[in-house]
């Protein structure tokens, strides 16, 4: 499928004659291996073998080769569902593709590594939620692989971005491609290729409401399915037949294929599509009544959510993303000012044979010249700008942090250890001291895990504040009573928009944890409401006015629910009875 050539571009042939031919086949002998593994599910032996490939090229030094090898890398580390290494692989790609030697006249090998890598980050995109960049990269890669010579690249290429244009929603260009992966596929003979572009134009056919269209392509499928052995090629058709199950309400059946591609051999080097299958399942289990199955098949997505869709994921492919549409911008200007400088080139030649005066030519010359300085002026401006304004944005969201964490670790930590201090000038028993050493730590770790709230993007508000209520009567061992309570009226909890649901949560947090730690209560309740017009959260407990008034301290915790209030638009009240109990009260009006 992959020709190996001994250089990439005329300008470099002198790096790469240094490179024997025996490492060049050795590198192409190491990535076959790989997908082999990869494609029977042995991901892990694949990364290793990648790694292998990867040293080598850049031993030899030819940029093809390197990116080639990266690019391939990325692939089987996402699938081990080691993101920030495979972005850390797909980057140093990037930076190669993006440069303008290496798009002057590419060969063949070099299209073909451009596509591939190009579909990689569309399936990576895709996997996490981007799905305009995920279209964008499938386009790319799908007009890069046009210009190969290469049937069964083409076939697989065409197949894959068909794919995550089906997950981007654009159906038509999805079937366009699907029907341009079958044709190359039988024509370079690759059953397992041909196999998977059936199985996703019989699922597109059938959302578009083509049944007879959809029952045609099933019948290829099956006529295949004896030919298969590839697990990644099974897969697309449990899923393709899953997905149909689904739309169709059929929930016996969409079960029966969920097991199918659950007991797969090598799924489990698969997370994302594990993570996949159990988030659906529950949903079909559910469906059906079988709430004891539903409920097992939830723990198993949740579990697997928490490792796989990290804060920290996210904002690396951000950043990523970022960086790779720099790159290509700077590449575009450069590619431009290149055609223009060659133009002028041809130009002043022109002008040189007719014989044009001297002095026409300098005051041409001179005017260009300006011209140039000018923009060039104007994009030094404009550079310097955007850089102080990143500046500002990066500096005012560390001290935003910085007030954050001050916040939490006011009134908690801090207490705990002077109280410890104390212990230890008193000579108490080390019984004691390590008791409250131990309260003091466990203080710490509920702070760390409420720095990072869990994703809005997979759990609504309701569920990150009873999941929060819930850590915090688990947390005071009975000694405080937590009760919550919420109702939607008439609406949603994921109408609610993220930027809102993040500072509720951690005004709920500020009042819950005061009420914890000045009020004395005995029980505490949250409570929230949700209509079409306003969002009303209360939070409310039985302690003592002399209680909280005996702790001689201002503290900050009123002064940041009433500035988080602000910044969502809400107002805040705050009232505390002096026979015993105090209410705060939250309204955010949509």
């Amino acid at each position: 499928m992959r020709t190996i050539f001994v250089s990439l571009f005329l300008t470099i042939t002198s790096v790469i004659s240094f490179a024997s031919a025996n490492d060049i086949e050795e590198i192409g002998r190491l990535r076959e291996t790989a997908d082999s593994l990869h494609s029977i599910g042995r991901t892990d032996s694949a990364a290793i073998v990648g790694e292998r490939a990867i040293s080598l090229a850049d031993k030899i030094g030819d940029p093809t080769q390197i990116v080639g090898t990266n690019a391939a890398q990325g692939v089987f580390l996402r699938s081990l569902g080691r993101v920030d290494e495979a972005m850390q692989r797909y980057e140093t790609a990037l930076s190669i593709i993006t440069s303008g030697k290496f798009r002057e006249n590419p060969d063949q090998e070099a299209i073909e590594e451009i596509a591939s890598l190009y579909i990689n980050l569309s399936v990576l995109n895709l996997d996490m939620q981007n799905k305009d960049e995920a279209g964008r990269n499938a386009t790319l890669a799908g007009d890069w692989i046009a210009k190969s010579n290469d049937p069964e690249l083409k076939g697989v290429i065409y197949g894959v971005a068909g794919s995550v244009l089906t997950g981007c929603g654009d159906l038509d260009r999805a079937m366009k491609y699907q029907d341009l992966a079958y044709q190359n596929s039988i024509e370079s003979g690759s059953n397992d290729a041909a196999f998977r572009a059936a199985a996703y134009t019989m699922l597109l056919s059938d959302r578009s409401g083509n049944k007879g269209k959809a029952d045609s392509w099933r019948q290829k499928c099956r006529r295949l399915m004896p030919e298969i052995t590839s697990m990644t090629s099974k897969m697309a058709y449990y899923q393709a037949e899953c997905s149909i199950c689904l739309k169709n309400k059929d929930n016996k059946g969409a079960i029966v294929w969920f097991d199918k591609i659950l007991g797969l051999e090598g799924i489990d080097n698969l997370p994302f599509v594990k993570f996949d299958c159990y988030n659906n399942l529950h949903l079909a289990y559910a469906d059906l009544g079988d709430y004891k199955n539903a409920y097992n098949t939830l723990l198993q997505s949740n579990e697997m959510r928490d490792t796989l869709w990290a804060q920290e994921k996210a904002e690396s492919l951000r950043d990523l993303t970022i960086k790779y549409e720099t790159k290509e911008t700077q590449l575009a200007l450069a590619q431009s000012e290149a055609k223009r400088n060659n133009i002028l080139m041809w130009l002043f030649a022109a002008l040189a044979l007719l014989l044009i005066g001297a002095i026409v030519f300098v005051v041409y010359a001179t005017r260009q010249k300006r011209r140039r300085m000018q923009r060039e002026m104007e994009f030094a401006k404009i550079r310097a700008d955007i850089g102080r304004q990143l500046t500002q944005q990066y500096i005012e969201g560390l001290e935003s942090e910085r007030q954050r964490m001050a916040r939490e670790l006011h009134d908690g930590v801090c207490n705990d250890l002077l109280a410890i201090q104390m212990n230890i000038s008193a000579g108490k028993p080390a019984d004691s001291t390590a008791s409250m050493i131990d309260t003091c730590r466990e203080s710490v770790r509920r702070i760390s895990h409420e720095l990072m709230p869990p994703e809005f993007s997979y759990a609504s508000l309701d569920e990150v504040v009873r999941f929060f209520v819930s850590k915090q009567a688990d947390a005071n061992n009975g000694k405080i009573a937590f009760i919550y309570d919420s109702s939607a009226i008439d609406s949603d909890w994921s109408s609610v928009a993220d930027d809102i649901s993040l500072e509720v949560y951690r005004i709920v947090q500020e009042a819950v944890g005061n009420a914890v730690k000045h009020s004395g209560a005995e029980e505490i309740n949250v409570r929230l409401i949700l209509t079409k017009e306003k969002l009303e959260t209360v939070i409310s407990d039985n302690g003592s006015y002399q209680h909280r008034a005996s702790s001689g301290k201002k503290g900050i915790g009123l002064e940041s629910i009433r500035r988080r209030a602000n910044a969502i638009g809400g107002t805040v009240s705050v009232e505390t009875c002096e026979s015993g109990g105090t209410e705060v009260k939250l309204e955010v009006i949509f």
